[in-house]
C-alpha cells in the first residue's frame, strides 16, 4: 500500500527528482537520496521524511478508530434506563460491525470509516434495540481468512489453443471495454505457438487468459485454478517485464491489478496501485498526457520524443490507472495519490467523481454536516446537492453520491431549511431527499446486478460486493425507519443476497461483507429464501 509523500518542484533533471518515492538518479549514483529544505536551509535525508509519514499515519489510523462515536439513534434508553451503549460495551461485538474493514496481507492496513462501514454503521443503529443481540456478526469471522486455494494439480497443458482463444475472446468482450492496456494483436493471437513468443508478449497473452477465467469462475468455479494456473506462470515472467520502467512495464503492471481486481485472493491492489503510480511518474506521463472530454490525448510542448509519441494504448492505460483508483477510492475512502493531482483530466466522469469527493467532503470531513447534525439545504452541501440532481441518476457515482446522504437523512431532524408535508411532492425538502437516496440505492441494486449477470460485463467483486451492501443498508434503513414499505422493495432485497452471495469467495472480505448483510436482514424480521 502507497504511503503519503511530499511532492515538491523539480529544479533540473539532474538533480534529485522529489517526485519519485525513490530516486532513480541519486540510486545510479550510489548516493543518499536528500533535497534541500529552503524553509529549515539544510539537507534533509529522504528517508526521514518517509519515517515521518509513516507514523503521521500511524497516528491518524489511531485517532480514526479510537474518535469513532456510536450513531445518535443507537443511544437510547429503554423503559428500564438501560442504554444501548451500555449493551454494546458489555458485548463487543455489537460495536465490531460499524467497522467494517478488508483484510491485508501486508503490514498496512488503512483505518477510517468507509463508505460501507459509515452506512452499515448508520443501519446497525437503526435496526438495533436493547435486548437484540445478533448472536451471528462473529460467525463469519473465520471465514474471512477462509479463502480457498483451488489447484486439483492442474498444470500448464490444458492451456491448449483453443482455451487461449476463448479466454482471450472473453478478455476482448467483458474487460478491454473498462481497461484498454492490451494492443488488439495480442487479443487476435490464435492460441498457437503462444509459448515461443518473446516474453513480454507470452506475459500479455497469459495475464489476459487468467484475468479471463478469474471472471468466468464467477459463474462457473472450475475456471477458477485454471487462472491461478495462468496467473502463476505470467508470475514467472514478470520481474524483468517491469524492472525497466517503460509502456511494457505499466501495461504489465496494470495486468496484474486488473487480475488483482478480479481475484483479490493475493491482497496485493494497493502495492500494485503503487507501482503503476511510480511507474507512471517515472515515464513523465503525469506531467504532458491531457485527457479531454472527446478520449483524445494531447501533449504539452516541451515533452520527450518518448512521451510525444502519444498512442492509444498510453491513454488507454493512463485512463485504466485513473478509474482503478477512483473505484477503490470510492470504496475504502483513501486519499488520491497521483491521478487526481498529477494529470488534467477534464472528462464528464472526473467532474462527477470530484462531486463525490467534495459531498463526502462536506457532509462527514471539513463540512462536518453530519457531525454537527446540520441541514444539507444550506451551503455549499445544497450547490452540490442541486448539481448531481441536473446531472441524472445514469452515472453510478452519482448514485453513491446520493447515498452518501443516508446518515444525514437518519441524524438531521428536520428544520425550517428543510421540513416538507407528506404531500408536498413538487418541493424539495427532507422527504424529497429520503426518497431520493432510496431510488439511487434501488437503481443502483439493479445495475450492479446486471452487471454481475451479464454474459459480456464485468465488475470487480469488491466494487459489486461494496455497492450491493451500502444500496441493501439504504433500503433496510429505509423501512426500519418507515420511509418505505417493505413489499416494494423485497426483490431488491434478494438482489443484493445474491450479488453477496456470488462474489463471497473471490476476495478476502466477502464473506464477512455477506455475513454482515444476513444478520441485517435477520434484524428487519426477513427471511431471503422467503421474499418473493
Amino acid at each position: 500500500m502507497g504511503k503519503p509523500r511530499m511532492i515538491l518542484s523539480l529544479t533540473s533533471i539532474p538533480q534529485c527528482d522529489s517526485l519519485l518515492p525513490a530516486c532513480s538518479n541519486c540510486a545510479k549514483g550510489d548516493l543518499d537520496c536528500k533535497f534541500r529544505d529552503e524553509a529549515l536551509q539544510k539537507d534533509i535525508p529522504r528517508n526521514y521524511i518517509q519515517s515521518l509519514n509513516n507514523r503521521i499515519q500511524e497516528l491518524s489510523s489511531e485517532l480514526a478508530l479510537h474518535s469513532h462515536r456510536l450513531p445518535n439513534d443507537f443511544l437510547h434508553t429503554d423503559p428500564t434506563g438501560t442504554t444501548s451503549a451500555a449493551i454494546a460495551s458489555s458485548n463487543p461485538q455489537l460495536v465490531h460491525p460499524l467497522h467494517v474493514s478488508v483484510r491485508d496481507v501486508g503490514p498496512d492496513l488503512y483505518l477510517n470509516l468507509s463508505f460501507a462501514s459509515r452506512i452499515t454503521g448508520t443501519t446497525f443503529g437503526a435496526l438495533l434495540l436493547p435486548g437484540r443481540i445478533p448472536d451471528a456478526l462473529d460467525a463469519a469471522a473465520d471465514d474471512v481468512d477462509s479463502m480457498p486455494n483451488i489447484s486439483h494439480g492442474l498444470n500448464r497443458s490444458l492451456l491448449t489453443p483453443k482455451i487461449v482463444r476463448f479466454l482471450l475472446g472473453r478478455y476482448d468482450s467483458c474487460i478491454r471495454p473498462q481497461y484498454d492496456v492490451l494492443e488488439t494483436d495480442i487479443l487476435n493471437h490464435d492460441g498457437a505457438g503462444f509459448k515461443k513468443l518473446p516474453d513480454p508478449q507470452k506475459f500479455k497473452v497469459l495475464m489476459a487468459c487468467a484475468i479471463a477465467a478469474a471472471c468466468e469462475s464467477y459463474k462457473r468455479p472450475d475456471w477458477k485454478p485454471l487462472a491461478q494456473v495462468c496467473r502463476d506462470w505470467a508470475n514467472e515472467l514478470v520481474t524483468p517485464i517491469i524492472s525497466t520502467p517503460d509502456g511494457d512495464a505499466l501495461s504489465a503492471t496494470l495486468l496484474l491489478l486488473i487480475y488483482e481486481l478480479a481475484d483479490s485472493t493475493r491482497g496485493n491492489a494497493w502495492e500494485l496501485l503503487d507501482l503503476a503510480r511510480r511507474t507512471c511518474l517515472q515515464l513523465g506521463w503525469h506531467r504532458t498526457l491531457r485527457i479531454s472530454h472527446f478520449g483524445a490525448a494531447s501533449l504539452e510542448s516541451g515533452g520527450t520524443a518518448e512521451t510525444n509519441s502519444s498512442s492509444p494504448s498510453k491513454l488507454g492505460m493512463i485512463s485504466a490507472l485513473q478509474d482503478i483508483e477512483k473505484d477503490l477510492q470510492t470504496v475504502f475512502n483513501r486519499p488520491t495519490m497521483l491521478i487526481a493531482s498529477k494529470l488534467l483530466d477534464t472528462s464528464d466522469k472526473e467532474a462527477l467523481f470530484q462531486v463525490f469527493l467534495q459531498l463526502s467532503d462536506q457532509l462527514y470531513g471539513g463540512g462536518q454536516i453530519f457531525e454537527s447534525s446540520g441541514c444539507p439545504f444550506v451551503g455549499e452541501v445544497a450547490t452540490l446537492m442541486d448539481l448531481a440532481e441536473s446531472v441524472g441518476n445514469q452515472h453510478a457515482i452519482i448514485l453513491e453520491s446520493w447515498l452518501l446522504f443516508l446518515p444525514v437523512c437518519v441524524n438531521h431532524k428536520q428544520c425550517i431549511h428543510c421540513f416538507q408535508e407528506a404531500d408536498e411532492h413538487g418541493t424539495k425538502g427532507m422527504r424529497s431527499l429520503r426518497r431520493k437516496v432510496i431510488d439511487a440505492a434501488s437503481q443502483l441494486i439493479l445495475r450492479v446486478h446486471r452487471a454481475a449477470t451479464a454474459k459480456d460485463d464485468f465488475i470487480p467483486p469488491i466494487l459489486a460486493s461494496s455497492r450491493a451492501l451500502v444500496s441493501g443498508c439504504a433500503i433496510v434503513t429505509s423501512i426500519s425507519k418507515r420511509w418505505i414499505s417493505s413489499q416494494f422493495h423485497t426483490k431488491d432485497l434478494n438482489k443484493c443476497t445474491d450479488i453477496l452471495s456470488m462474489f463471497a469467495p473471490h476476495w478476502p472480505g466477502g464473506h464477512r461483507y455477506l455475513q454482515v448483510w444476513r444478520t441485517i436482514v435477520e434484524l428487519l424480521d426477513f427471511e431471503p429464501a422467503q421474499m418473493t
